[in-house]
């Protein structure tokens, strides 16, 4: 197989995977460090079983790791600067004809919220999470 659709068929994957609203969040929320899926529940604001399952599909595609700490599973990003990718995509949610659309205001708090918080949680520690 071409390593061009090679490389375009496993990025295909990866979009499917994060083409998920709830996903993003959970991804967004672990930029600070390991959490249990009830602390996930309670920041998203949705069922367990909703945040277990998406869990399960991020873990798929490697890109979030877990560990047992007693009888707790918790999950850690496997890449930290996955949020900051994220936050850097933000922008393309932009309407520029209209500056004051809901999206607009959205899209603007979020990218100052994800990109300080991130930016903020990059100086602690650098790279790839073993």
């Amino acid at each position: 197989m071409p390593y061009k659709l090679l490389v375009s068929q496993q990025l295909a994957e990866l979009f499917n995977v994060l083409s998920h609203p709830l996903r993003l969040r959970i991804l967004v929320e672990l930029r600070s460090g390991e959490l249990c899926v009830n602390s996930l529940r309670e920041r998203l604001g949705v069922r367990q079983s909703s945040v277990s399952q998406h869990l399960a599909l991020l873990k798929a595609q490697n890109l979030i790791k877990e560990r047992r700490h007693g009888r707790f599973v918790l999950y850690r990003l496997a890449y930290r600067e996955l949020p900051v990718w994220i936050s850097d995509a933000i922008p393309f949610i932009v309407r520029y004809e209209d500056e004051s659309t809901a999206i607009n205001i959205a899209a603007q708090t979020g990218f100052t919220q994800w990109s300080l918080s991130s930016s903020l949680e990059s100086e602690n520690s650098v790279g790839h999470e073993s």
